[in-house]
C-alpha cells in the first residue's frame, strides 16, 4: 500500500518570503482578549511581540487598517479522506486531497482533527504534511473508531466494503481486545482514541457494550491518550462522560429531557463538541431538535470546542466557519465562538503552548479577515491574508 501511497505526494513550491513579518495598525483577537489597535511582529515562524508600537521598517508589512488578526482556525473534529475502497481513498489523495487541504487553509483554518480514517495512510498524510511536501494544515490524526460489531461506520458508510470495514472500523466485543487495539493504535502514534458508543431510535447495531466503553477509555488514559466518543443519546453521553472521555463529538440530537447531562459536562469538566455544521444535511424538524438540544446546553455553561464533521458534502475550511456562525446561533456570544474555535480548542487539543493565541513565543498561525468578527461573526467569511508557521500562505486579491 505505501508503494502506491508514495505516488501521491505532491511538492509544494517553497515560498520566497522574508524571514520577518510585520502586521500593523491591526485589531487584534488574541484568542482569549481584543486589543483595538496594535502591531504584531512575527520572525523565524514564531510571533515575536503584539504591541501598540509603530512597526519596524523591516519585513513585509501588512496594512491592518479595518482588518482584524485572531488566531488561526482549529476544528477539532472532521474526516479528511474520502473512499469505501482502498482504490477509491488512494485516487482521493492522488486526486483532490491536495485542494482540499489548500481549501481549509483559504478560509483560515490552520489545524484540524480528523476522526476515523485508515491509520496507515492518515499517518502518511500527517507526516507530508510536517515535512511540507504537502501543503494544508496541521494534522491530528485518529486513526478507525472503536464500535460494537457491525455498528457505525460498519453498517453505515462502510456497508458492502470489507477493506472499509477492516481500516476505518475496530469492532470490539471484550475488555481485552478493545485493550489491545487501543495499545496497537497508540504504538502506530496516533494523537487520538475515538469511539462510537450508543445508538438512535431505529438503529439496527448494538451499543457498545459498557464494560467494553470503560475498556477502551481506561486504557487511552492510561497510556496518555484522549479518548474522543462519538454519542449522540441522553443516556448514553452519561455512561462516557462518566467513563472519563475526553469529550463528547456531536452530542445530543433532541433537547435533554432534564439537567441531567448539563450537570454531568460540569462536574467532569470535559465539553462537547456540537457539529452544528451538519444540520445541513438533516432534515429540518431534525436540524431545529438539534440546535435546541446545543442551545440548552450552551445555556446551562455546558464547555463547547468547535468541531464541524466537515467530510463527504460539507465543504472544507467554510464548514468550520459555518460552524463558528452556528454557535452564535446557538447562544454564545460572538467572542466565546470564536474562542471555541482557538484558545479553548487549542487547550482541548493540548497544543495551549503553541497554538490558539496570538501572543510572543506562540506558533505565528493568523487569520487575517476584513472588518470585526467580534461585532459580526460573519466577517470571518472576509479573509485578506492567512499566516501558516510565519509564512503567507494565502492572501486575497485587491
Amino acid at each position: 500500500m505505501i508503494g502506491v501511497f508514495a505516488l501521491a505526494l505532491f511538492t509544494v513550491a517553497a515560498a520566497q518570503q522574508p524571514a520577518q513579518l510585520v502586521i500593523a495598525n491591526v485589531r487584534v483577537f488574541t484568542g482569549e482578549r481584543s486589543i483595538e489597535r496594535a502591531t504584531i511582529t512575527v520572525a523565524d515562524g514564531k510571533i515575536v511581540r503584539v504591541t501598540a508600537d509603530s512597526p519596524a521598517n523591516t519585513g513585509v508589512t501588512i496594512d491592518g487598517a479595518g482588518k482584524t488578526a485572531l488566531p488561526g482556525l482549529i476544528d477539532s473534529h472532521i474526516h479528511l479522506l474520502e473512499g469505501t475502497t482502498e482504490a477509491e481513498t488512494l485516487t482521493f489523495i492522488k486526486d483532490r486531497l491536495p485542494e482540499r487541504l489548500q481549501s481549509f487553509l483559504r478560509h483560515g483554518v490552520t489545524t484540524v482533527r480528523s476522526a476515523a480514517d485508515p491509520t496507515e495512510l492518515i499517518l502518511k498524510v500527517r507526516q507530508d504534511l510536517r515535512d511540507g511536501t504537502l501543503a494544508g494544515p496541521r494534522l491530528l490524526a485518529v486513526g478507525p473508531a472503536f464500535t460494537s460489531p457491525g455498528g457505525h461506520p460498519v453498517g453505515t458508510v462502510c456497508r458492502g466494503s470489507d477493506w472499509c470495514r477492516a481500516n476505518l472500523a475496530i469492532e470490539v466485543d471484550s475488555e481485552q481486545e478493545a485493550r489491545r487495539h487501543v495499545r496497537r493504535l497508540v504504538k502506530a502514534g496516533v494523537d487520538a482514541i475515538k469511539l462510537v458508543h450508543g445508538k438512535l431510535a431505529g438503529s439496527p447495531w448494538e451499543s457498545l457494550r459498557i464494560e467494553v466503553m470503560q475498556a477502551i477509555v481506561a486504557e487511552g488514559r492510561a497510556m496518555g491518550m484522549p479518548v474522543m466518543a462519538h454519542v449522540q443519546d441522553e443516556s448514553s453521553i452519561l455512561e462516557v462522560l462518566a467513563a472519563g472521555v475526553s469529550s463528547v463529538e456531536h452530542g445530543p440530537i433532541e433537547p435533554p429531557t432534564s439537567n441531567a447531562i448539563a450537570q454531568a459536562f460540569k462536574n467532569s469538566e470535559r465539553p462537547m463538541v456540537p457539529t452544528l455544521a451538519m444540520r445541513a444535511l438533516m432534515p429540518p424538524q431534525v436540524s431545529q431538535a438539534k440546535l435546541q438540544a446545543v442551545a440548552e446546553l450552551v445555556k446551562a455553561g455546558v464547555r463547547i470546542v468547535l468541531g464541524s464533521d466537515t467530510g463527504g458534502p460539507l465543504p472544507p475550511g467554510l464548514a468550520t466557519v459555518q460552524e463558528v456562525e452556528a454557535l452564535v446561533e446557538a447562544g454564545l456570544s460572538q467572542e466565546a465562538a470564536l474562542r471555541a474555535a482557538t484558545s479553548d480548542a487549542a487547550a482541548h487539543l493540548a497544543l495551549e503552548k503553541e497554538i490558539g493565541r496570538l501572543e510572543a513565543g506562540m506558533r505565528a498561525d493568523i487569520l487575517l479577515v476584513r472588518g470585526d468578527p467580534l461585532r459580526n461573526i460573519a466577517d470571518l467569511h472576509q479573509v485578506d491574508a492567512v499566516v501558516q508557521r510565519g509564512k503567507v500562505v494565502f492572501r486575497r486579491e485587491p
